[in-house]
């Protein structure tokens, strides 16, 4: 482990802890509005790939309705593209308190006890169901994307990840899994989490030519141009 990714990692612990304490009373009210208000369950447990061959729970506010995984919604069949399930905020299967926890990024919140236990990191590419990982088997390189410490928000969340086609989506995670091998990680996740704030607060990210750039800087290294089939 380099020195970066040494203190990527206490930046991590850190930052997980105190946030937890802070927001204490939002994750509570949270938890309160959605017994009332969906009933249970409460958060939403999910395995997710941190490496090709390794998965851990991953642990959400539930925002959809109970049945969302019904067949009736054809969830896949409409908003996966090659390994990416990216489910619009428009969708029916959203509750109206589950637009808001989304919206708001609430929705993570019990996400920082993954940062802690199971060596999620902040800032790092979103862990992925088996089946997505499946579908991006396709692509050359792809296990690069794992050649780092999952996250809570990453490269992809500031661009928007609808304004992606997958192999974009792939590229970009692919420069960021670069630059925590190889360039200042650190520096890397101060811009991604400033622009991940700003996407909270105002709503607006970045475009992927803006976002390699970005990674470049940040990290001082000369980073892969992108990724074939």
């Amino acid at each position: 482990m380099t020195n970066s990714q040494l203190c990527k990692r206490l930046i991590d612990i850190t930052l997980a802890s105190t946030i937890l304490v802070l927001t204490l009373p939002i994750t509570v009210a949270a938890a309160v509005l959605c017994l009332i208000l969906q009933g249970w369950p409460i958060f939403y447990i999910s395995r997710r790939c941190v490496s090709p061959n390794k998965t851990i729970p991953v642990f959400k506010f539930r925002t959809m309705v109970r049945d969302a995984v019904s067949p009736k919604y054809r969830l896949a069949e409409r908003f996966m593209r090659d390994g990416y399930l990216d489910i619009p905020l428009s969708c029916e299967v959203y509750t109206p308190l589950g637009r808001i926890m989304e919206r708001m990024q609430i929705v993570e919140l019990p996400q920082m006890l993954n940062v802690l236990f199971h060596g999620m990191s902040l800032i790092g590419n979103r862990p992925l169901p088996m089946t997505n990982v499946r579908c991006l088997q396709k692509y050359d390189g792809w296990e690069q994307r794992f050649s780092c410490p999952v996250g809570i928000s990453g490269i992809s969340q500031v661009v928007g990840k609808l304004n992606l086609e997958p192999e974009q989506r792939l590229a970009l995670e692919i420069a960021y899994a670069d630059c925590y091998r190889t360039g200042n990680v650190v520096r890397c996740d101060l811009f991604i989490l400033l622009y991940t704030m700003r996407i909270v607060f105002l709503g607006t990210g970045i475009d992927t030519d803006e976002a390699r750039r970005v990674l470049q800087v940040a990290s001082g290294v000369e980073l892969a141009s992108g990724i074939t089939e």
